[in-house]
């Protein structure tokens, strides 16, 4: 007797179509975040899983704030299913430490907001200038914004950021998290998208900023060349994600030009110094700008 094999190509849509019913329902959303959040839920599953609507999220300090998961968001899954634990775990606490006293915070590369929602979240008296040209992910970063009741505080900057004012093709990913204005870019789904560029110093105005996030796919030397002003009058601490050592070193040797010749990488534990040749890991691909040594409080 001859058994029949289903081909797998049949079976995935029918797999696809059951978990998207599933997720239709708040309930089951409610669980999985449960599940997930005490660790009984893999990542192999979740990751496939994606949030949607609004949900309440908890600060390095316990104090909660709210997270919109738009249809688009990439990002959500670890933002919310995991409430943080694996969402950056290494840098978001430092930020928030660092918000607590900073006067004003420019988040380059905002995508939905989620470190300006942090920054607002730990600091009442902070102001934000949130600069995002992707217009998906634009609108996500407003509905955040509102939903939290942090619109007064942050300012939107709709725009690319570079070293001089003008326009751009922005590449647009099916992951739109690592939109980028670098040429040549290449990923799947892509789509491009024309946007307006400023610089980071037009984009801030008069407003003082103590500490600055850089989230760029790349693009970190041309943000810092454009932020000079910034850079000399306020020396904020820096922290910009570089994804392979060729980006490293171009992001050091353009913050050095500025006076920030110390440069750590936020590692799970505690920042530790930059060695020579030094490859970022996959997981964790943030470091730490700054003109004197930092000694974490």
């Amino acid at each position: 007797m001859i058994t029949t094999v289903p081909q797998l190509s049949h079976v995935k849509p029918v797999l696809r179509g059951a978990r998207d019913l599933l997720m239709r329902s708040r309930t089951f959303q409610r669980a999985v975040r449960a599940g997930t959040v005490r660790g009984h839920v893999p990542v192999t599953v979740w990751q496939h899983l994606r949030p949607t609507g609004v949900w309440q999220l908890h600060a390095p300090d316990g104090s909660t704030f709210r997270y919109y998961c738009g249809p688009d968001d990439v990002l959500a899954g670890p933002v919310v299913w995991t409430d943080l634990r694996l969402w950056e775990e290494a840098t978001h606490p430092l930020f928030y430490r660092l918000a607590r006293t900073a006067r004003g915070f420019l988040d380059a590369g905002a995508y939905a907001g989620i470190y300006t929602l942090l920054a607002c979240q730990a600091n009442p008296r902070l102001q934000a200038v949130a600069v995002e040209p992707n217009p998906v992910a634009v609108r996500m970063l407003r509905r955040n914004l509102d939903v939290n009741h942090f619109g007064p505080r942050a300012h939107v900057v709709a725009k690319a950021l570079s070293q001089a004012p003008g326009r751009a093709r922005l590449t647009v990913p099916e992951r739109i998290t690592t939109a980028t204005l670098r040429e040549g870019a290449d990923a799947p789904g892509r789509s491009t998208v024309d946007v307006e560029v400023t610089t980071a110093d037009l984009a801030v105005g008069d407003r003082p900023v103590d500490l600055v996030k850089i989230d760029v796919e790349g693009f970190e030397p041309e943000v810092l060349r454009g932020m000079s002003r910034i850079l000399a009058a306020h020396r904020p601490v820096v922290i910009a994600e570089c994804l392979d050592r060729p980006a490293l070193e171009r992001l050091r040797s353009t913050a050095a030009e500025f006076g920030y010749h110390h440069v750590q990488h936020i590692a799970p534990h505690a920042p530790l110094a930059v060695p020579p040749g030094f490859v970022p890991p996959p997981r964790h691909q943030n470091f730490l700008l700054t003109t004197a040594p930092f000694t974490p409080s």
